[in-house]
């Protein structure tokens, strides 16, 4: 809603506040009126007075012109009333008593006229103020009603804030149980894992016996590894930052994986952007993120496909590589896609779409967090052609999470 404008009177010079300047059209119409009032006072003649009506032309003066008009009109009613009645009466019995009549009529007329401007100034400020405080009220409702969006707006963030501080909070109960069984199993399977070196030192007796042994110690193995997953999640190691490029770390990670990308028939697509501003990166760890989105891009497409790579730089327009410029990189696959139920769940510990022993469902989870205490971000949606992409967003100036 938008405010009315303010109207205001036009304004008036100085004669014009005090009366000094009556306008001309406004004074002879309404001698006009005095004239034609005269006359009528002539042809009734004593019988009937008329003396009230000469109100009228004093009024139209006075409300639509100035005070000195009033005055003028006022004067010139008087001095047309005793013209009048002198023309009326052949003889008078006191000389005095015209001349009294009139003076008590002109100081009649004269306190009306200038009441009559005083209520017609009075009115016309009590209209402007009015309207002022109408279009001032118009201002504080428009107000108060974008202050109430912002008020709702800032609700609504509380309630995420809420959500993501319940998710957090959540996150780290499951960290903490997760620290706890890891602690608790990993010494007992070191303990298997020795003895399963132990007996495959001593010559098995046996074929059977020996791949049994070497299945033992791979079983142990592979529990290993999940231990030491869910120990870095729950409490990651401190970050070792140097200055590197994102694309060659990207083509290190695709190197890990070529073979395996070779073997299932993935066709490798790479659109990087040449002259990317260095990153502050823990090289390792961003190795482990794009070789697991690699993985699993690999894993979403067992007849083949096409993996593509993309890394842009993103800024604010107008900007250059400074505050606010982002380097994006893009993970895409022509899989199968992400099922929409599952698009709010990728990122949480121990969820996996995969069949039993091909996924602890933590590989999402430790890349989410190690972009987070990079200050970077990651994404997961679908292709509108078909299969998943996963968009790691980096600044170049972060804010790495403790």
């Amino acid at each position: 809603m938008n405010p009315q404008p303010v109207q205001t009177l036009p304004p008036r010079t100085a004669e014009e506040r005090h009366g000094l300047t009556p306008p001309l059209g406004v004074v002879a119409a309404s001698l006009g009126m005095v004239l034609a009032v005269a006359a009528v006072d002539y042809l009734t003649g004593s019988e009937v007075s008329v003396t009230l009506l000469y109100l009228a032309p004093i009024y139209w003066s006075a409300w639509f012109g100035t005070r000195s008009a009033g005055v003028v009109v006022a004067v010139a009613s008087a001095l047309t009333w005793l013209a009048v009645d002198q023309l009326d009466r052949a003889s008078v019995g006191m000389p005095w008593v015209p001349v009294w009549n009139t003076l008590m009529l002109l100081g009649i007329f004269a306190v009306v006229a200038v009441i009559l401007t005083a209520l017609h100034d009075a009115t016309k400020n009590l209209e402007a103020t009015v309207v002022k405080r109408t279009a001032k009220l118009a201002e504080e409702v428009a107000e108060r009603r974008r202050t109430e969006v912002q008020l709702r707006q800032t609700y609504d963030e509380l309630q995420r804030t809420q959500l993501q501080l319940i998710e957090a909070a959540r996150m780290e109960t499951v960290g903490r149980m997760a620290a706890g069984v890891a602690h608790e199993v990993k010494n007992p399977l070191m303990t298997l894992g020795m003895a399963a070196d132990y007996f495959l030192q001593r010559q098995p007796a046996t074929a059977d016996e020996a791949v049994l042994l070497q299945d033992m110690k791979e079983a142990v193995q592979r529990a290993s590894n999940i231990i030491n997953l869910m120990l870095d999640f729950s409490k990651p190691r401190p970050l070792k930052l140097d200055p590197a490029e994102l694309n060659a770390l990207v083509e290190q990670s695709l190197g890990m994986v070529r073979h395996q990308l070779r073997k299932q028939h993935i066709n490798v697509v790479l659109a990087l952007q040449p002259g990317l501003p260095a990153l502050p990166l823990d090289r390792t760890r961003i190795e482990h993120v794009l070789i697991n989105l690699f993985t699993n891009a690999a894993q979403a497409m067992p007849e083949g496909g096409t993996l593509t790579v993309r890394s842009r730089l993103q800024q604010p327009a107008g900007a250059g590589s400074g505050p606010g410029a982002e380097v994006i990189l893009d993970v895409e696959d022509t899989g199968s896609g992400i099922p929409p139920q599952h698009l709010s769940k990728v990122f949480e510990p121990f969820f996996t779409t995969k069949p039993p022993g091909q996924g602890t469902g933590l590989g999402l989870s430790i890349v989410q967090k190690i972009l987070q205490i990079h200050g970077a971000s990651i994404s997961l949606d679908n292709r509108p052609e078909g299969g998943a992409r996963a968009t790691l967003t980096f600044n170049l100036q972060p804010t790495p999470l403790p």
